[in-house]
């Protein structure tokens, strides 16, 4: 499996920014990778994920930064479904707003998972 991960740190005030996109961006991957889709391009996995960031993550009793986190993960059977999807992203009307908001964004394509508990 290969991955896309996107971290995004965003002040508090310019989180819609991103969240707005990433929005956008679950609805498109929606309608383009539906349950049973038969060119079976589906990826594997996909999650998004808001946050508050902590001044000190072990002691939330020290406060908050102002910073909103977001990550994007999405985990994806063969590389070229992970570039199809993104040539699928660059042509969807919200791509725009999706690439401005990776000014906050670190960005990891073809990532390979190291370890995954399995149960």
């Amino acid at each position: 499996m290969l991955c896309i991960n996107i971290s995004y740190k965003v002040p508090a005030a310019k989180a819609t920014e991103v969240e707005e996109p990433l929005i956008a961006h679950g609805k498109h991957m929606d309608h383009v990778y539906p349950s049973g889709n038969p060119d079976d391009v589906n990826p594997a996995e996909a999650y998004f994920t808001k946050s508050e960031e902590f001044n000190d993550p072990t002691d939330p009793s020290k406060g908050k930064t102002g910073n909103i986190i977001f990550t994007l993960n999405e985990k994806w059977h063969k590389p070229e479904h992970i570039q199809n999807h993104i040539e699928k992203a660059k042509a969807a009307p919200h791509f725009q707003k999706f690439a401005e908001a990776m000014q906050y964004a670190n960005v990891g394509v073809m990532g390979k998972i190291f370890y995954e508990l399995k149960k």
